[in-house]
């Protein structure tokens, strides 16, 4: 299939700049966590989690759904208009909430209030332009932008940190320095005014696109419930130092995240363009048995590497966070599970199933949450949230069937489930002797259950380097 070498070729793509800049975030770890307290990183942790939550609500998730118009259309006026339409709407929307926001802040102190603020309108902005560059067919400039906006974060932090001795308002002026620089930049790169012409805006396109992105907010914030809300209850009943504690657990998942976010970057097109291809079943069940594979196999490495590299890389304030990871690198895999499921739902402009299974999942986090948080502390967190993703999943597959239909190998699930269940608990029994040699045996089950899939990547990556350009 034609759409399989695009995805990929995309996958490739977005992979390159996407492990570029989460490494370079990756790398600085250890700074963060010698030099902020568990506190102070427990609250621009939670001030993200915050800006998550409010994104969907804020642009009525039309960023989503100027990418998917996009992606299928072809003539510029059209373009102009899906552009045009969805930037005035946003645009507007943000000009309310920031009245509103004003008008809470003059009544309530919020620490960091006016910063979060600015960083909240330049994230958003600088979502709308990455998308409409995905869009538009500029995937290598919406690899790129993502670098750059990391490389630049970076270097301000450090000069923030080092030079100015500030704390955490290091990182609200080096993320709003970078979307800034993000957002200029591929305006430029994209020559992005010939898409914006106030006659574009069109009532009747807004209209189609809200018919397809309303359901996807209350989604979207059931999502959040699940991925980011928490915070809050470790916030509430353990303590920000528990909540500092619970972001570095989750820096270890965002190497599988950051695994997961490329491929589904390409998958995600490929699933909307195969949509109503005879053989899309046959497709995407190939697809997903490679993909889980991958998956599973990276959960078994990166459980058993965590112990011993926390030990070199944080403070001994944060190391407590190794017992967590390996449970929530197991709901990680099943979010992603879940979110392949709705690239599907996605073809099929089904966005309200997306909706329905997100808000049962996100139920199933805050029930465990309240439940148990106060008995078994982060060990109920992280439990949640893997309930939850596997929930949503299990629901998605079953309601797919009248879309399309993905086959599921059951002996591979069951043989790499049992397995991860056995790399969570070993770095609990086995010392540091018997640990290394379960490293190196997990590195070979990678290798050994994804030589297809690698020797394919090579294939593709060696014909991309020796092509003339």
């Amino acid at each position: 299939m034609a759409n399989g070498e695009k995805l990929m070729k995309d996958t490739m793509l977005y992979g390159v700049a996407n492990f570029g800049s989460k490494i370079i975030m990756f790398l600085m770890l250890p700074l963060y966590t010698h030099y902020f307290t568990p506190a102070e990183y427990g609250l621009w942790d939670l001030v993200v989690t915050t800006a998550t939550l409010l994104a969907p609500f804020i642009t009525f998730e039309l960023v989503s759904a100027v990418y998917r118009w996009l992606l299928e259309e072809n003539e510029t006026e059209n373009k102009k208009s899906i552009i045009t339409t969805g930037a005035v709407t946003i645009f507007r929307n943000l000009i309310i909430f920031n009245l509103l926001a004003i008008v809470v802040f003059l009544i309530v102190s919020i620490p960091f209030g006016w910063l979060a603020l600015i960083y909240i309108n330049a994230t958003v902005f600088s979502s709308f332009i990455q998308q409409c560059a995905r869009g538009l067919g500029f995937n290598k400039l919406f690899a790129l932008i993502g670098i750059i906006q990391t490389v630049i974060m970076v270097a301000f932090i450090l000069l923030f940190i080092f030079v100015f001795a500030f704390r955490i308002e290091a990182f609200f002026y080096a993320s709003i320095i970078a979307a800034m620089a993000v957002i200029i930049y591929a305006w430029k790169a994209m020559q992005f005014s010939q898409y914006i012409a106030l006659s574009a805006y069109s009532k009747t396109r807004l209209k189609s696109f809200l018919v397809y992105s309303i359901p996807i907010i209350p989604g979207a914030a059931s999502w959040w419930v699940m991925t980011m809300s928490d915070r809050y209850f470790i916030t509430i009943y353990l303590g920000m130092d528990a909540n500092g504690i619970y972001a570095v657990a989750n820096k270890i998942p965002a190497i599988l995240l950051m695994i997961n976010t490329v491929f589904l970057l390409a998958w995600k097109d490929s699933a909307i363009l195969e949509f109503d291809s005879k053989d899309k079943n046959d497709y995407y069940s190939n697809v997903f048995r490679h993909f889980f594979r991958l998956m599973a196999t990276t959960v078994i490495c990166l459980t058993l590497i965590t112990k011993p590299v926390l030990a070199v890389m944080i403070a001994d304030t944060f190391y407590s966070a190794w017992k967590y990871i390996g449970i929530l690198l197991l709901g990680t895999l099943f979010n992603a599970c879940a979110l392949f499921w709705a690239a599907g739902y996605h073809g099929a402009k089904r966005t309200n199933i997306i909706f329905i299974t997100s808000v049962i999942g996100a139920l199933v986090n805050v029930l465990f949450n309240v439940v148990f948080i106060k008995t078994i502390g982060l060990y109920a967190v992280v439990i949640s949230t893997f309930t939850a993703f596997l929930v949503t999943w299990l629901i998605r597959v079953f309601s797919a069937k009248h879309y399309f239909v993905i086959k599921i190998h059951y002996q591979d699930m069951v043989i790499l489930s049992l397995l991860m269940i056995i790399a969570i608990i070993i770095p609990f029994i086995f010392n540091q002797v018997g640990l290394a040699v379960s490293i190196c045996l997990s590195i070979f089950l990678f290798i050994w259950y994804n030589w297809k899939l690698l020797k394919l990547i090579w294939h593709h990556f060696a014909t991309y380097r020796v092509k003339p350009k």
